[in-house]
């Protein structure tokens, strides 16, 4: 496969990259069979695809294996995948080569020689986690999900929490014995917050549903919070129209042309005067609601009073925003201003598609640049990644969030 050297060099100089594929399984020992232990590896591939998202909590993906292939074992010996006592996915009373919950690494990327004649070998991990589902056909093909896969199968245990806990007390709790850290990104209390009878995945769920936090993982890092992104955190990388964008399905648009909202909530509690019957004073706990939105530059906003109904969205983006700080519906407005604005920009939205270099995840910024329609030009927060790779070549399709170079 022949495309242009990377970003900052001459553009006449072009050089052979080979796509290079490296896939580790780990076996994990089961009840049925406990002596699974081989750590298994492959340098090819049919196809792959994952994705890195804050999006959908589970980062998933999948991977295609001809069954005419070699493994190379924990000895380093190459093993023939094909052979006729081996079970590949749980099929016979054979101890399985893949099963459900074993622990799976993809990296992939290049090989190639620089001007100076040295052979270079650029990869990067596309992804970690576990497989969660084995095919019984040919070719072989497993459904996989990142550490969220064990948290759907971790139950959490029966407690309501103070109204003092936080976030962080929260999940600690959910996370205890996964051997996971985590990064409460808003730390915030909840008021009297139960959980029990569910998964610690499904907590993350209700906190995602009811407060609009986002829960992901970065390595074995457990990321939650109504803040997505870590400032400082991610590198930049160029791409260029008509070098290394190969494909686009971006829309350059001006503010003038967008409408934003946004419905922010906060909940305060506030003491009756009254007591229970051991003494402990009660109180009230009250919603607090506005709509703001933002049009042909003009800010309007409408609380939203007990019994009202939110006005429905006919026109551009809404998002639903929880800001546990807020006191009263002014500091509300501002906060969800302060996040809209972020998306009111011209310039362009959507997603393009790159070669396997330079390698981004989410959260990483890039830069587009048109050098013959410049006013495309601009640095943009990167919210999603999906890989491709195999037999066909290595992609990365890059979906945008939001511009970084407003002015």
């Amino acid at each position: 496969m022949h495309f242009r050297y990377p970003a900052g060099a001459p553009v006449d100089i072009y050089l052979m990259y080979r796509c290079v594929t490296n896939i580790t399984i780990t076996q994990l020992p089961s009840v049925s069979f406990p002596n699974r232990k081989t750590v298994l590896g492959f340098d090819f591939v049919n196809e792959f695809e994952c994705s890195d998202s804050w999006r959908d909590l589970t980062n998933k993906g999948k991977m295609v294996l001809p069954k005419n292939l070699y493994f190379r074992d924990q000895f380093g010996k190459l093993q023939p995948l094909h052979g006729t006592n081996i079970n590949i996915g749980g099929f016979s009373s054979n101890a399985p080569l893949l099963l459900r919950g074993d622990k799976i690494k993809i990296v992939a990327g290049y090989k190639y020689f620089d001007k100076a004649g040295r052979e270079i070998t650029d990869t990067a991990t596309m992804f970690e986690g576990y497989i969660s589902k084995v095919g019984s056909k040919i070719p072989i093909e497993c459904e996989l999900e990142d550490n969220m896969w064990l948290l759907k199968q971790t139950p959490v245990g029966l407690r309501t929490f103070s109204k003092s806990d936080k976030l962080s007390t929260i999940l600690a709790f959910i996370l205890q014995g996964t051997g996971f850290t985590y990064n409460a990104l808003t730390e915030t209390t909840f008021g009297a917050f139960s959980v029990g009878n569910e998964t610690a995945c499904q907590v993350l769920q209700r906190l995602q549903k009811t407060y609009g936090f986002e829960s992901y993982f970065r390595g074995n890092e457990l990321r939650c919070g109504a803040i997505i992104y870590i400032p400082g955190e991610g590198t930049t990388q160029n791409f260029f129209f008509q070098q290394n964008i190969i494909s686009d399905e971006l829309e350059y648009v001006r503010k003038d042309d967008i409408t934003l909202s946004a419905v922010a909530h906060n909940y305060i509690e506030e003491l009756t005067g009254k007591h229970t019957k051991d003494g402990q004073a009660k109180t009230k706990r009250t919603r607090l609601e506005v709509l703001v939105t933002l049009r042909n530059g003009v800010k309007t906003i409408k609380e939203i009073k007990k019994g009202d109904t939110v006005p429905s969205n006919n026109e551009g983006e809404r998002r639903t925003l929880f800001y546990p700080g807020a006191k009263t519906v002014s500091e509300l407005a501002d906060l969800a201003f302060k996040e809209i604005v972020k998306y009111y920009y011209t310039g362009l939205r959507g997603k393009f598609t790159t070669f396997g270099i330079p390698f981004v995840r989410q959260g990483d910024v890039a830069n587009i640049q048109d050098p013959i329609l410049p006013e495309r030009n601009g640095l943009y927060k990167i919210k999603q990644v999906d890989y491709t790779g195999g037999v066909s070549g290595l992609r990365q399709e890059i979906s945008l969030d939001f511009k970084l170079n407003t002015n």
